[in-house]
C-alpha cells in the first residue's frame, strides 16, 4: 500500500527572541530519498539555568548540530536506533562541555522525527513532546503506539537534564500520524508557567506561526521565568502529489472554431507574401512630398546665423615679443625647478631606502653573531648558560627592532625566531615540547597539548595530557616520544593523572576510570564503588594499594589490593577529613603526605591499633622565606621529600623531619610549572611548563 504524502507548517519562537540561548533546530530534506528514509528532524534544546556564564547558546547549538549530524549520518540502522544513538552522543557531548561549568548551566532537550506517516519522539530532561489530535493533547506513552493524556503523566524522565548523567539510554516513542495532527516541542519552563491547556488551545485555533507568537506574548505578559522556547509542527495531507504512471492521452477531434481560425490564418499569410509590390506603390505615391520636405530643410539651414568675418590683427612689436620671451623663460625656469625637486625627492627616497636596507642587513648580521655566540656557549662542557642567555636576550631585542623595519623579510624574521626558540629551549633544559610532536604525516599530533601530571620509572617518563587525549612515554637519547594510551582507543578517556609502581603505570582519565598499563597490556581496573569519589584530585599507589585524594569530600580513599589489579571497596583513610576543597597533591610512602591549596604540608600516619591515619605534627624549618607548596613527592626509596613551588618557580628538598636541605631554581623565562618528578638516581628534576617538559640538574 502506498504511503500517504504529508506537508508540514512550522511555527517557532526562535525568530521572536533571537538573543535567547535556546536552540530550535528543524531539518526538512529536499531530496526525496532522504525524506523517505530519514524523514524530517526537529530538535529543541532548552537552556534552563545560566548563572555567571554566556556559553549556554554555544553549547546548546553544538549539541543540536551533533544530534542532527549523528542521526542523518547512520544509514544502516533503523529510525529508532539512529535517533537513540544520536541522542546518546549529544548527551555525552553535553556532559563533557557542562563539566567545566560546575553546575552553572542546565540543559534539557526534546526531539521528534516524522518519517512518511510515522512519528518518533524522545526527550531528556524537563522539555516536553506533545501530540494534538482531534482537539485533545497527548503525551508519548510507555509503549510504542500508546497515547496518554497529559493529566495522567504516565511517562518518566530517564535523566534530570541533558548531560547530567554521562551515559543515558533514552526511550523512543513511535506513533502513526494523521492529517490534521499537530506536534509540539516545548520547554519545561513554558509548560510549567502557562500550562498544557494553553498550548493545546493555541495549536487548535491558530496557525503554527501565530500560535508560537501568541505563546511568546502570553509568557512575557505572565512573567514566565526561564526558557519559553516552543516549536509547532502542523501535519496536513499533500494535494500536489502526482501519480507514478501517467495515463495515455485520448484522441479527440479538433473543434469547428479551430478549423475556421486556421483557414483565415492561411489566407492572411498568402496576402502578406505580396507585400514588396505594395511597398513600391506606396514609395511612388510619396515622392512629391519627399522633395518638398527636402527643400524646406535646405531653406532652414540657410536662415541659420553664420560666423563673423575675422578682423585685422594689430602689428607685432618688439615689446610684445620681449614679453612673450620673458614669460616663456619664467615658465621654463619653474618647470626646471619642479623637475629638479622631483629628481631630488626620488634620489633622497632611494638613499633612505638603501640606508634602511643597510641598517636591516647589519641588524641581521648582529643577530646571527649573537646566536652563534650563544650556541658556542651552550656547547661548552659544562655549558655556560649565563653567557648564552645574555647573548640570546640581546638577539631577541635586536630581532624585535629589525622586525619593525620596512625592509624586513617576514620569512627571514620567522626563521630567526624559530632558531631563537629552539636555542632558548636548549638553554632552559627543554627535553620535549609535546605541542610540536608530529605524527606519521609530519603534522603536529596534538597542537593543543597541555600535560598535567608527570611520573618516571626505569622505562622513562610518563606524562598525562588531557588536552591532547594521550598518555605520553618519553625515553631514550636522543629523546623519543610515543603515546601509551590514546583517548577513544580501548575505551580510554583523556588521561588526567599518572602514577607508577615499579614498571606498572596507573592513570585516571576524565571519566574517573583507573587504567593499568604494563608492557603492551592495558586493563581497566576501576574499583566497583568508584562513584564514592566526589572528585579525583590526586592518586597514589603504594604496596599495590590505591589511594585517591577526594578534595570535594576532604577524604583520602584507600582501596586495598593483593595484586594491583583487583581493588577492594573504598575505605575512608583519614580519621578526620580535611575541609572540602583544601587537598591539592598526594604522596604516600610509609605515611600520607598532602599539600593543601594554602601551600601547607600535612602528614598523616596510621597507628598499629587503628585502621585509619591520624595527623601527626610536621613543622617545616626553612632556611629562607617560607615556601607555598603546590605539589609534593615522597617516595619510600628516596632519602628526601620534594616540594614544588609553582608561582616561585623552584623545587625545595626536605628531610622527612621537615628540615630544608636545598632549593633549586627553575628556568625563569618559562611558564610556571604545574607538575614535577625528581629522580635521585639521575640527579635530575623534571617539570612541566605549559606543553614543555624541562630537565633541571639536581645540584645545590
Amino acid at each position: 500500500m502506498r504511503q500517504a504524502s504529508f506537508v508540514t507548517k512550522l511555527g517557532t519562537t526562535a525568530e521572536l527572541r533571537p538573543d535567547a540561548p535556546d536552540v530550535i533546530l528543524t531539518s526538512e530534506p529536499t531530496l526525496g530519498a532522504t525524506l523517505r528514509t530519514k524523514g524530517r528532524f526537529y530538535f529543541l534544546c532548552e537552556v534552563a539555568r545560566q548563572q555567571g556564564t554566556n556559553s549556554g547558546a554555544d553549547i546548546a547549538r553544538e549539541v543540536a548540530d551533533l544530534a542532527k549530524q549523528e542521526y542523518y549520518y547512520d544509514l544502516s540502522a533503523g529510525i529508532e536506533v539512529s535517533l537513540r544513538k544520536a541522542l546518546r552522543q549529544a548527551n555525552r557531548r553535553a556532559a563533557q562541555r557542562l563539566r567545566d561549568q560546575r553546575g552553572r548551566l542546565v540543559l534539557h532537550c526534546a526531539c521528534a522525527v516524522v518519517v512518511n506517516n510515522e512519528l518518533y519522539a524522545a526527550r531528556i530532561g524537563e522539555a516536553q513532546v506533545f501530540l494534538v489530535r482531534r482537539a485533545r493533547l497527548f503525551l508519548p506513552g510507555d509503549e510504542p503506539g500508546e497515547l496518554a493524556d497529559f493529566v495522567h503523566r504516565t511517562t518518566t524522565r530517564e535523566a534530570a537534564s541533558l548531560g547530567g548523567v554521562a551515559d543515558v539510554l533514552p526511550d523512543v516513542w513511535r506513533q502513526s500520524v494523521e492529517p490534521g495532527d499537530t506536534l509540539i516541542l516545548a520547554s519545561g519552563a513554558l509548560v510549567e508557567g502557562l500550562g498544557a491547556e494553553t498550548l493545546k488551545n493555541a495549536a487548535v485555533t491558530l496557525h503554527p506561526r501565530a500560535a508560537a507568537e501568541h505563546l511568546h506574548n502570553r509568557a512575557v505578559a505572565d512573567g514566565v521565568v526561564g526558557s519559553i522556547a516552543a516549536l509547532f509542527v502542523e501535519i496536513t495531507a499533500s494535494t500536489s502529489a502526482a501519480g507514478r504512471v501517467s495515463p495515455e492521452p485520448e484522441l479527440t477531434r479538433e473543434p469547428t472554431e479551430v478549423v475556421i481560425a486556421d483557414t483565415i490564418r492561411t489566407q492572411v499569410d498568402s496576402l502578406w507574401r505580396k507585400r514588396p509590390h505594395l511597398g513600391g506603390a506606396i514609395g511612388a505615391a510619396a515622392a512629391p512630398a519627399t522633395k518638398a520636405v527636402g527643400k524646406t530643410v535646405a531653406v532652414g539651414f540657410e536662415l541659420m546665423p553664420r560666423r563673423a568675418a575675422p578682423l585685422p590683427r594689430h602689428a607685432d612689436t618688439a615689446r610684445d615679443r620681449s614679453k612673450r620671451q620673458r614669460r616663456a623663460a619664467s615658465f621654463l625656469a619653474v618647470a626646471l625647478l619642479l623637475v629638479g625637486g622631483i629628481i631630488g625627492a626620488v634620489a633622497y627616497r632611494d638613499y633612505q631606502a638603501n640606508r634602511v636596507n643597510g641598517d636591516y642587513q647589519l641588524a641581521i648580521l648582529s643577530i646571527e653573531n649573537d646566536l652563534s655566540a650563544a650556541q658556542r656557549a651552550a656547547d661548552r662542557k659544562p655549558p655556560d648558560n649565563a653567557t648564552a642567555r645574555e647573548r640570546l636576550d640581546r638577539a631577541v631585542v635586536s630581532l624585535n627592532e629589525a622586525a619593525r623595519s620596512p625592509a624586513a623579510s617576514a620569512t627571514r624574521v620567522a626563521a630567526l625566531r624559530e632558531q631563537i626558540a629552539a636555542l632558548d629551549d636548549r638553554i632552559s633544559g627543554v627535553i620535549v615540547d609535546l605541542a610540536r610532536v608530529v605524527d606519521a604525516q609530519g603534522k603536529p599530533a596534538t597542537p593543543g597539548a597541555k600535560p598535567t601530571a608527570l611520573i618516571g620509572n626505569v622505562n622513562g617518563l610518563y606524562a598525562a595530557d588531557p588536552q591532547g587525549g594521550r598518555l605520553w612515554r618519553i625515553f631514550g637519547d636522543p629523546t623519543q616520544v610515543l603515546p601509551v594510551l590514546e583517548k577513544g582507543a580501548r575505551g580510554v578517556g583523556g588521561p588526567l593523572l599518572v602514577v607508577s609502581q615499579g614498571e606498572i603505570v596507573y592513570t585516571v582519565d576524565d571519566q574517573k576510570h583507573v587504567i593499568r598499563a604494563e608492557g603492551n597490556g592495558v586493563a581497566d581496573v576501576t574499583p566497583e564503588d568508584s562513584d564514592t569519589w566526589k572528585s579525583v584530585d590526586a592518586i597514589a599507589v603504594f604496596l599495590s594499594n590505591l589511594y585517591v585524594l577526594d578534595a570535594a569530600s576532604g577524604q583520602v580513599w584507600k582501596h586495598q589490593s593483593p595484586d594491583g589489579v583487583r581493588f577492594a571497596r573504598a575505605q575512608g583513610y583519614l580519621e578526620t577529613p580535611l575541609p572540602p576543597g583544601t587537598g591539592r597533591s598526594l604522596a604516600v610512602d610509609a605515611d600520607i603526605w598532602i599539600a593543601t591549596t594554602q601551600g601547607d604540608v600535612l602528614r598523616f600516619r596510621r597507628l598499629t591499633t587503628s585502621f585509619t591515619a591520624t595527623r601527626v605534627d610536621f613543622q617545616t624549618r626553612w632556611k629562607d622565606d617560607p615556601v607555598k607548596a603546590t605539589a609534593i613527592q615522597a617516595i619510600d626509596a628516596q632519602r628526601s621529600i620534594y616540594l614544588l613551588d609553582g608561582p616561585g618557580k623552584r623545587v625545595v628538598q626536605l628531610t622527612r623531619d621537615g628540615t630544608e636541605v636545598a632549593r633549586f631554581a627553575l628556568p625563569p623565562n618559562l611558564d610556571p610549572p604545574t607538575a614535577f618528578y625528581v629522580s635521585e638516581g639521575s640527579r635530575t628534576i623534571f617539570t612541566i611548563h605549559g606543553s614543555k617538559i624541562v630537565a633541571t640538574e639536581l645540584r645545590a
